[in-house]
Formats: C-alpha cells, sequence, structure tokens
C-alpha cells in the first residue's frame, strides 16, 4: 500500500515538473502557472465525451485544451487515463476522502501557453486542433451533425411536399426551389418544429439556415428547446432551455450558430416559434444541423 502512494506521488510531482519545465522553455513568466486548481479524490461524472489511455497530466491537460468543448479533465492516477469532460462544475464533483485515485482540473485554471500551438483555440466548438508536422495548426470536425435525416414533426405543414424533413436532409442551397425549405401553415401562431435525435445527447451546438430567395424576416425570435421525453405525446414533458434567439435573421442564406447557454440532454430538440406577428408570418427555415455527445459512463 505504502509502495503505490509513492508510486502516486511520484506520478503527480514528475507531472507538475513537466508543466514548469515547459513553462520556462516558452518564456512564460510562473505567475500561478506551475500550481493549477487541482481537486484531488475528486472527479466529474455524467459529462465525460472522451477517454484517453495511458495518459499524464500534462498530456491530459494538453489533449482537453485541443477540444473545443471540453471545459475539465478527471485523470485516473492508478490506470492512467484520462476523462475528457464537456462541463465545469465544481457543485457536481464527486469522491474525496482518502481516495486519491482521482485529479480533476479545470482547464481555465491552466496556462495554455504551456500546452501546445492549440492554446489559442483556433478552432470553433465542434472541432479538434491538431498540428501538423510542418507546425502548421490544423481544425478537424469531432462532433457530427446528429439531426442528420432524424425524424421530424411539426406543429403544421404549409405544403405536402414540403414535410418537416426537408430541413435535415443535409442539402444547404436554402432556395425555395431546391424543396429543401420549410415553413409551418398560414395562422399558426404557436409555431414549433422538432426533431428525434433517437437517443440521448448532451447538446451543445445548433446551426439553423435562413431562406437564401426570399422572406429571410421570417425567420425570427425562436427558442430552442430540449426535452428528454416527446412532447408531442406527453404535454406535460418538462422542457431545458438551450438557446433564446431574439430579433430577426435578416441576412439572406445566412446560417445561425447558437451555442447552448447551460448543460442540457435529451432526445428531442425543438425550435418555437415566440413572437408571431401576424397570420402570413410563419416559423421558416432551410436546414437545422444539431451537434452533440453521448456521455460515456466509466
Amino acid at each position: 500500500m505504502m509502495d503505490l502512494t509513492c508510486q502516486r506521488s511520484r506520478f503527480l510531482f514528475v507531472g507538475i515538473i513537466y508543466i514548469c519545465f515547459h513553462i520556462l522553455l516558452s518564456l512564460v513568466q510562473l505567475t500561478n502557472a506551475c500550481m493549477p486548481d487541482l481537486h484531488y479524490g475528486k472527479h466529474l461524472a455524467g459529462s465525460t465525451f472522451k477517454i484517453i489511455e495511458k495518459s499524464s497530466l500534462f498530456s491530459c491537460a494538453a489533449e482537453c485544451v485541443s477540444y473545443g468543448i471540453c471545459k475539465s479533465f478527471n485523470l485516473q492516477l492508478d490506470l492512467r487515463v484520462c476523462h475528457l469532460n464537456g462541463l465545469d462544475n465544481v457543485q457536481y464533483l464527486e469522491g474525496g476522502g482518502n481516495d486519491l485515485d482521482f485529479i480533476y482540473s479545470s482547464i481555465n485554471s491552466w496556462n495554455k501557453a504551456t500546452l501546445g500551438p492549440c492554446h489559442g483555440n483556433p478552432c470553433s466548438y465542434t472541432q479538434r486542433c491538431n498540428m501538423k508536422r510542418n507546425g502548421i495548426v490544423h481544425c478537424a470536425e469531432f462532433l457530427p451533425n446528429i439531426a442528420m435525416s432524424k425524424p421530424t414533426k411539426a406543429s403544421s405543414i404549409a405544403f405536402l411536399k414540403k414535410s418537416p424533413g426537408v430541413a435535415v436532409d443535409g442539402d444547404m442551397s436554402a432556395n425555395w426551389s431546391s424543396k429543401s425549405c420549410f415553413h409551418v401553415d398560414f395562422n399558426d401562431f404557436t409555431p414549433w418544429w422538432q426533431v428525434d435525435l433517437l437517443d440521448t445527447y448532451v447538446i451543445v451546438e445548433v446551426r439553423v439556415t435562413s431562406r437564401q430567395d426570399c422572406c429571410t424576416e421570417r425567420l425570427h425570435d425562436f427558442a430552442l428547446d430540449v426535452y428528454q421525453d416527446n412532447p408531442v405525446y406527453n404535454l406535460s414533458a418538462i422542457s431545458q432551455l438551450c438557446y433564446m434567439y431574439n430579433g430577426a435573421v435578416t441576412q439572406p442564406g445566412q446560417t445561425v450558430v447558437m451555442q447552448c447557454k447551460s448543460f442540457v440532454a435529451g432526445r428531442y430538440l425543438r425550435i418555437r416559434g415566440t413572437k408571431t406577428k401576424s397570420n402570413r408570418d410563419v416559423l421558416q427555415f432551410c436546414e437545422v444541423q444539431v451537434f452533440g455527445y453521448k456521455v460515456i459512463n466509466w
């Protein structure tokens, strides 16, 4: 038991020395840089989107900073396993006592300049940063569009040939003539459209594309609601607000990118119009993309 404790202590010591060494190499000031905010014996459950084996403290932090959605990490010391989390909230930490198998850390507490060329987060929220052999930083999509070709429903349908499913067909042309745009029927004063993701996901970003050839102003004032139960059949289903978009999308064919303002998880994403102004003011868009991940249970 004593040997295992000493081994863990040496592992921690080497990791911290490695951090400081890189700080000195990059000529970064040492203001709290060698002592990031580490929570010993603690871990964050229910938020892991990726697990990396054979990891050290420094390499775990470097992996986290390369993902746009990574907010924190758990390092499992005895197995040297790194858990990347999409959430950073010390209120939900688990563990404690004499159990020192885990270290939890927010990536924000690290001096990111010591973690490599991806420290400036040049990539988007749904991408991962990679460095090529020539030193150039490359951004690659990490999260898939989980709404593609999934089942859809709407509060009403204006034209039978324009079913709600055209908004998740992958066609980004955004023209009515391409048969890839949707809007609810006229006189629908409580409009909504929803997609069934067929599984529970942590939703982090939603992109909605407006119509290119006409009536861009119809896409305005809407909420992105997430449900675990289908609100079409369960009217008491509880909604989680991902994002509230206020105002109008004025640029034709514009794709509005919205990152969820809070941690939301569910199976159904609903776009709900909140300010219908007249019987001709319909909820309209051409494509909806949803990005998220399934929590890894470990």
